[in-house]
């Protein structure tokens, strides 16, 4: 049975509990200050190792250097003093000497963001186009003889009836990748190959150029009865080397639309392997490899008429490369070709571009009579 002191207690007594009940309080204040200082100071070290980082990735990494009108040593010297490498343009024979050469372009453009090991292509000037992955235009030309001219007094046959062109088989479908974007970062990394998909501006007008050219190929297209898929929404809007191979590999073929002024050809992917700073070797498939090839023969001679002069392996090595390639087409699971169009032809130029978007229709459709 509890008796009145279980409850209560003389004044001393009361004063010396109170006592240590503020001290206790206090003790728990002190504790409860202490973890606080030391979960601030925890943050604020990881807000400062976040910054640190972001500002290293974002302005603290290299700078590609400006190499062009230097000798391609000194631009390989230039590139490896800011942890880059340097590669000539896979499309050039350098089979001879180059060191003393000079760069006429390069690829990415001067003050481009880069990360270390990330590659300047460079294209030399002097340098011949490689003899092994070309068909140069004599050699690619119609060989159909010039008519003679009429001897007076012949009676002239009747001109033919133009040819109808076969309709389209339902189901056909076309990627149009118009090429190069705005707000380009330096480098990404694609998380399964390890290739840096990145896309970039281009070269002046490309851009709008190829976001023109891509409308009017679409309008034909679906007019002839394509369903036909662009890779990005807008000139303006941003589509890595990734993103733009994933579309197109939804559709049955993908053709990828630039410009260039040196080289005006229609290219596509070799069987081989890449693996240009990635972690992981890409395979060119065989039958992806093959297809390609046979596109870009369907396709050559409408677009010889447009200013395009051959047709070229875009891989610039061996069946086991490891040097530039086309991102965009390695990655393609679908038969694939990128046009290096003329400048002159479909840049501020509405007729010309006009006349390649028909070209292209025209090719595609001879791909598909038989495929």
């Amino acid at each position: 049975m509890k008796t009145g002191n279980d409850f209560f207690s003389t004044d001393s007594e009361g004063s010396s509990r109170t006592e240590m009940r503020r001290q206790k309080r206090s003790a728990g204040h002190r504790v409860r200050n202490t973890v606080l200082v030391v979960v601030s100071v925890i943050a604020a070290g990881s807000l400062i190792a976040g910054m640190v980082v972001l500002l290293a990735r974002s302005g603290g990494g290299p700078k590609v250097p400006d190499v062009v009108g230097a000798t391609y040593d000194e631009a390989r010297e230039k590139a490896e003093s800011a942890d880059l490498t340097i590669d000539v343009d896979p499309m050039q024979d350098t089979s001879s000497e180059y060191g003393g050469l000079i760069v006429e372009e390069q690829d990415p453009k001067p003050g481009t963001k880069a990360y270390e090991g990330d590659v300047i292509v460079v294209r030399l000037n002097g340098l011949r186009d490689s003899p092994e992955y070309i068909i140069d235009q004599e050699n690619g030309a119609s060989s159909v003889p010039e008519p003679e001219p009429p001897v007076e007094g012949d009676v002239q046959p009747a001109p033919a009836e133009t040819a109808i062109t076969p309709a389209v088989p339902a189901g056909r479908s076309v990627c149009i990748d118009p090429g190069h974007s705005v707000n380009c970062p330096g480098s990404e990394i694609d998380p399964a190959t390890g290739l840096n998909v990145a896309d970039n501006g281009g070269a002046a007008g490309e851009l709008q150029a190829m976001w023109e050219l891509a409308q009017k190929v679409k309008a034909r297209l679906e007019t002839a009865g394509y369903t036909v898929r662009l890779t990005k929404e807008s000139q303006n809007s941003y589509a890595s080397l990734r993103t733009r191979a994933d579309v197109g590999n939804t559709c049955q073929v993908m053709v990828r639309l630039h410009y260039d002024t040196n080289l005006h050809a229609i290219l596509h992917p070799g069987e081989g392997q890449f693996k240009r700073n990635g972690s992981s070797v890409v395979y060119v498939d065989a039958n992806v490899a093959r297809a390609s090839a046979e596109l870009a023969q369907a396709m050559f001679p409408s677009l010889q008429t447009v200013g395009v002069t051959g047709i070229r392996n875009d891989c610039g090595g061996t069946s086991n490369n490891t040097g530039s390639a086309f991102v965009g087409s390695v990655l393609s699971r679908v038969p694939v070709v990128l046009i290096e169009n003329d400048p002159a032809m479909v840049r501020n130029n509405p007729g010309g571009q006009d006349r390649v978007a028909d070209a292209i229709l025209s090719g595609i459709n001879v791909y598909f009579q038989t495929h």
